[in-house]
């Protein structure tokens, strides 16, 4: 009997600071734990470096045949992702108002607010959110500069700025006084105002890939990173690979594949997006709208395409149901208000039957126009 089809999966996770490979066991464990194909403990396996987990298929009773063994990798890149907490609250506030203003200030945003009602919903409640986060540090840095010695001196050499600090320092302390600023806080907090702007400040980065202090810009050390994991795997003997990619991950996958520079890979490379932000980003930056349309003409052998109107952080990729017909799954995620509004539903990609079994046991039509 022949050795059974082996299939390689290489998860992008999305935008959170996560430890390395808490994604990938979260994966491996839901897909251990599915009951059409039951399969042995996950054991460590290596491919070419790159540190990954086996699962091997139970033998059903009836059915002789072993099954397809999986092994599953994480191309790691949260790292990558600055944390708010490690800036100057004064960096912050330069930084905030620059993200404001590219955000919410654009006529690609607007256009976005068309593609559904959900998205519509959380990009106004995201909007609403960046703004008062950036009124919070605002209050702050003033607070700051109140405090600071060397502020009168710099006020005494620049006589136009004293009515300008004089006019912040009034009306961040009618904020810091009034009765709402309370339950400001308490909203901030509730919502994770404080990561939405950190996704949104790496977002932005990202598109825009700017080259700072003599280094590369984010795209391209993103890009490198996540590119080497791949490669490792494809360089491995599996009959297919399985790229998966969560949230801005499938923005990392688009962006890599699109100029993916090894065309006998492309057979065996199979492409699975959860819950993307591509059909709004692609709204505010015409870069990933190109790179999604090269991607179509270099097209992966399969690619499914999984988004659920619940996850009001995503909706379906642009055209891809055009270009891939019957791939493209809407999913329904049964959970409250609450869950939509603050964003858990997002993540329950990694739990759903249907992903789940496409990834164990599924195969992917390749058909494409």
């Amino acid at each position: 009997m022949s050795d059974p089809e082996r299939r390689a999966v290489v998860l992008i996770p999305g935008l959170e600071r996560v430890e390395r490979f808490e994604r990938r066991d979260l994966l491996a464990e839901n897909l251990a734990n599915t009951v059409a194909q039951p399969t042995y403990p996950a054991e460590p396996v290596m491919a070419a470096g790159e540190a990954g987990l086996r699962l091997r298929p139970r033998a059903l009773r009836g059915d002789e045949r072993p099954g397809r063994t999986l092994d599953l990798f994480e191309a790691y890149w949260a790292d990558m992702v600055p944390s708010s907490a490690e800036m100057s609250p004064w960096r912050r506030f330069v930084s905030g108002f620059e993200l404001v203003a590219y955000w919410l200030f654009s006529w690609g945003n607007l256009k976005a607010l068309r593609l559904s009602r959900a998205i519509a919903i959380g990009l106004v409640a995201g909007g609403v959110l960046l703004v008062l986060w950036y009124v919070s540090i605002a209050v702050i840095v003033v607070a700051a500069l109140r405090a600071a010695p060397e502020q009168e001196m710099l006020l005494a050499s620049l006589p136009a700025l004293r009515s300008l600090f004089d006019w912040l320092l009034d009306v961040t302390a009618w904020v810091q006084t009034s009765a709402p600023y309370f339950i400001l806080t308490l909203l901030l907090s509730a919502f994770r105002a404080d990561e939405l702007a950190q996704m949104a400040m790496f977002s932005k980065e990202y598109l825009e890939n700017r080259r700072r202090d003599m280094q590369a810009g984010l795209r391209d050390r993103v890009r490198r990173r996540v590119a080497e994991t791949i490669d490792h795997v494809l360089a491995s003997s599996y009959d297919e690979v399985f790229v998966v990619a969560h949230s801005f991950g499938s923005i990392i996958a688009i962006d890599l594949l699109a100029r993916w520079p090894h065309p006998a890979d492309r057979d065996r490379v199979h492409l699975i997006t959860l819950g993307s932000p591509e059909a709004v980003l692609s709204c505010r930056s015409q870069w990933l709208a190109g790179e999604r349309e090269r991607l179509f003409r270099n097209a992966p052998h399969a690619w499914l395409d999984f988004y659920s109107p619940t996850d009001w952080l995503c909706n379906a990729i642009t055209d891809h149901a055009r270009h891939y017909p019957g791939n493209s799954h809407r999913l329904w995620f049964d959970a409250p208000l609450i869950e939509r509004a603050t964003g858990r539903t997002h993540k329950a990609y990694y739990f759903d039957p249907e992903v789940l079994q496409t990834l164990m046991g599924g195969s992917i039509s390749a058909r494409r126009s």
